[in-house]
């Protein structure tokens, strides 16, 4: 696949040489909320029509003032799409899939939500090619790290590559792994910042003023990350580069292995998958509860 980008239009060439434009698309975002919203902006600057769905009349009202058609009856936005994007929280998804069910088959749904299955969203969207997909905070500045599971024999694949790359890079996982994107990708802006944050308070310890301490901690980050991307070197390497006998880093280096950084962070990941997947296995019985008693009630 191959990308080419003039302004805002997004050409993509799939494998076959056939071309297409984003352009030509209308993408329903069902749950136009944080993430929804964030979505929303990322495809209508890659020249996609958005249709925004929202329950309250504030938030649709706020949508169309940004400039996208905005509506709270989700069928009206599916029927319309050609690409259907699900952002409602977890809980609100039984209802909505009894909504939109019968109005999806042959379109491509992707769920950002958690924790919901392609077993489960295939069950209860018969007939749509569903996909999952996991991005993050960084979307808003086009820099969202999105895992993306895609299911067999998929036909939309490069559309749906396409229309997440609008926020940034996009990989494809398998499913089994997207508990953990969750907590490395997902959770990954909180533990940065969380990061960013400890090293600006260390600044101000030895007296740079906030509003430089800001700006050196930023651009540190923001320059490492880029050697590390351009180089490419092992993060090992470049603190060898920077490390010299008896200096400072050494120093600094000394507190932070004996204060254990690394176990916490690693500690603090695997605390945050294990909860992810303790999160989405509820999430999961919950749902499958609730439609199998919608099944049986109509019955």
């Amino acid at each position: 696949m191959f990308i080419s980008r003039r302004g805002f239009a997004v050409t993509i060439t799939g494998a076959e040489g056939c071309e297409f434009r984003l352009s030509n698309l209308t993408v329903a975002v069902l749950g136009a909320g944080k993430i929804g919203s964030i979505m929303a902006r990322s495809f209508s600057d890659c020249g996609v029509h958005v249709i925004a769905t929202a329950r309250r009349k504030e938030r649709i009202e706020r949508l169309r003032m940004q400039g996208f058609e905005a509506t709270s009856d989700n069928v009206h936005a599916v029927k319309k799409a050609s690409v259907v994007f699900i952002s409602v929280k977890p809980y609100q998804y039984p209802a909505l899939a009894r909504q939109i069910g019968s109005h999806v088959a042959g379109k491509p749904v992707v769920s950002v939500m958690a924790g919901i299955p392609l077993r489960l969203l295939r069950k209860t969207l018969p007939g749509a090619e569903v996909y999952r997909a996991m991005p993050n905070l960084n979307a808003a500045v086009k820099r969202s790290v999105t895992g993306l599971v895609v299911p067999k024999n998929a036909q939309y694949r490069e559309i749906i590559k396409s229309l997440l790359s609008c926020m940034g890079s996009v990989y494809e996982l398998p499913e089994q792994l997207i508990d953990a994107w969750t907590a490395v990708a997902g959770s990954g802006p909180a533990i940065i910042a969380e990061f960013i944050d400890s090293m600006i308070l260390a600044a101000l310890a030895v007296g740079i003023p906030r509003d430089l301490a800001y700006d050196a901690v930023l651009e540190s980050i923001i320059g490492t990350a880029e050697y590390l991307r351009t180089r490419p070197v092992h993060p090992a390497q470049l603190r060898d580069e920077v490390t010299t006998p008896g200096g400072t880093t050494i120093m600094a280096l000394k507190v932070i292995e004996g204060k254990g950084m690394k176990s916490a962070l690693i500690d603090a990941v695997e605390r945050a998958t294990a909860r992810a997947r303790k999160l989405a296995k509820e999430i999961e019985e919950s749902i499958e509860e609730q439609y199998e008693n919608t099944n049986s009630s109509s019955v």
